[in-house]
């Protein structure tokens, strides 16, 4: 439930505070969202997204009151489920939940509720990854963010990604007067890349977020950090997706008797295959599956494993249910 997940000590401002304020108050509490109170009753949010946007759009930024910049809020019950909570994050692209009677749930909290789902992390990342310059802006940064959608750029300096420039970095240095500041001169980016092989999964992405306290993981050729061995980017926000969308289903597989014993060494090396196990009667093998989406079930059922040698016949549940 959301309320097992949910933050109680939120961070919140009146509608007349100003958003150089609420800037400062992101910065100075280490987060990316801050409530908008009427008194004591949750109205809306502010996110960091918001403050660079009014930022790129209007010297006068921080005169601006919250009540003319914030999101109208998205409420749930603290008893819904974090499932049900993850498809109303994704239906409505919101990073965030207002849980009636007090408290927020992020993309983060959801990311540590994360189920383990062996499904390619490849296959929920973004692959083609935009990245920039190290001694461009951080107003650069902040241009490309808010209209393309994203919250973290890999930095590069030649044919090397150098660091990581995220949303909070860049308000941080809007805060602090450095926004038209070169990235490389003034380092609030990290150059601490955190990577997986591109053969990890969406389980090792979300145990990385979650030990770690941080918003991606960049897919890359592991031992590397070359551009061209760039494969992806995963966040938080892929996460929250992919458990919105994600399905298990139930496939039985008829096996030719000498091979039984190659299959299940097959099947248990494919990626979204969970479990494995003995049944009686027309088929061998009951196999448990993860996809990210119904759409996806049908096609690797019949390319993965039908495929595998010795396979005679596959049969997937026709309900499959929520993960």
């Amino acid at each position: 439930m959301l309320r097992d997940i949910m933050s109680t000590q939120t961070i919140s401002v009146q509608p007349d505070e100003k958003l150089k304020n609420v800037a400062n108050l992101m910065v100075s509490s280490g987060i990316r969202r801050v409530v908008v109170n009427v008194g004591s009753t949750p109205l809306g949010v502010i996110s960091a997204r918001t403050v660079l946007r009014e930022a790129l759009a209007n010297a006068n930024w921080g005169d601006k009151e919250a009540k003319d910049v914030m999101r109208p809020g998205i409420f749930a019950d603290p008893d819904t489920p974090v499932k049900a909570g993850a498809k109303i994050m994704a239906r409505y692209g919101i990073g965030s939940l207002l849980i009636r009677g007090g408290g927020i749930v992020t993309e983060r909290d959801v990311a540590r509720a994360l189920p383990r789902m062996n499904i390619p992390a490849i296959a929920v990342a973004t692959t083609q990854v935009f990245t920039m310059p190290v001694d461009m802006t951080y107003a650069d940064a902040a241009s490309a963010m808010v209209n393309m959608g994203i919250s973290h750029v890999p930095l590069t300096e030649g044919n090397r990604i150098v660091g990581l420039v995220s949303l909070r970095d860049v308000l941080k240095a809007l805060v602090n007067g450095d926004f038209n500041a070169k990235m490389k001169e003034k380092e609030y980016y990290s150059k601490n890349l955190v990577t997986l092989p591109d053969d990890a999964t969406v389980s090792d992405v979300a145990n990385l977020i979650t030990s770690k306290n941080i918003g991606s993981v960049l897919l890359m050729e592991e031992g590397t950090n070359l551009t061209s061995d760039l494969r992806g980017i995963v966040t938080e926000w892929d996460l929250v997706r992919t458990y919105a969308n994600s399905v298990r289903a139930y496939v039985l597989v008829k096996v030719e008797s000498s091979k039984i014993r190659n299959v299940l060494a097959a099947l248990a090396l494919t990626p979204r295959v969970t479990s494995l196990s003995a049944v009686y009667g027309p088929y061998d093998i009951l196999v448990t599956v993860d996809v990210e989406s119904q759409d996806v079930l049908g096609t690797f059922v019949t390319q993965s494993i039908g495929n595998i040698s010795g396979v005679k016949e596959t049969l997937t549940m026709i309900e499959a249910e929520q993960i």
